[in-house]
């Protein structure tokens, strides 16, 4: 079994924000946990990082990130964000999902963008759920904006 971590930042910050069981469990404890399954169990840890444009994809959260899974059993896993109702965030542009690769494999973090199926009939990840309906609880459904989209 692999472990999946939703970071989606590298620094409790901007994760707060996007994250919010960031305030419970922050960058550090998370990451440490993660690293303890690693040890214990020889499989590598996956990182959720969903690229939200001019908001987590700049070339120095790439910097950072890299910085907190350098030389660990781990593999970052760029999820392109999908357009949904009532979200005001963005995809970022491909020339940037680019660079962030570019800057994790520079300092030898493997890193892959997952493929975006279902976008076209508004069935990828994130958009079913914006169209569930209302007074739904559930994983995601506690940004403070209602959205419960970027936790994932």
């Amino acid at each position: 079994m692999t472990l999946a971590v939703s970071l989606h930042a590298p620094d409790d910050e901007l994760r707060d924000s996007l994250v919010p069981v960031n305030r419970r469990w922050p960058v550090a404890e998370v990451l440490t946990a993660a690293w303890e399954y690693a040890e214990t169990t020889g499989r590598r840890v996956s990182i959720e990082y969903a690229l939200i444009d001019d908001v987590n994809d700049q070339p120095e959260r790439a910097d950072a990130l890299a910085d907190l899974l350098f030389g660990r059993l781990t593999h970052v896993n760029l999820i392109p964000l999908n357009p949904t109702r009532g979200v005001s965030w963005q995809a970022s542009e491909r020339r940037r999902e680019r660079e962030f690769v570019r800057r994790l494999r520079l300092r030898g973090i493997t890193a892959t963008v997952r493929d975006t199926r279902g976008r076209d009939i508004a069935a990828a990840c994130g958009q079913l759920a914006a169209d569930a309906p209302t007074g739904l609880t559930g994983p995601g459904t506690d940004r403070p904006d209602g959205s419960g989209r970027a936790g994932r």
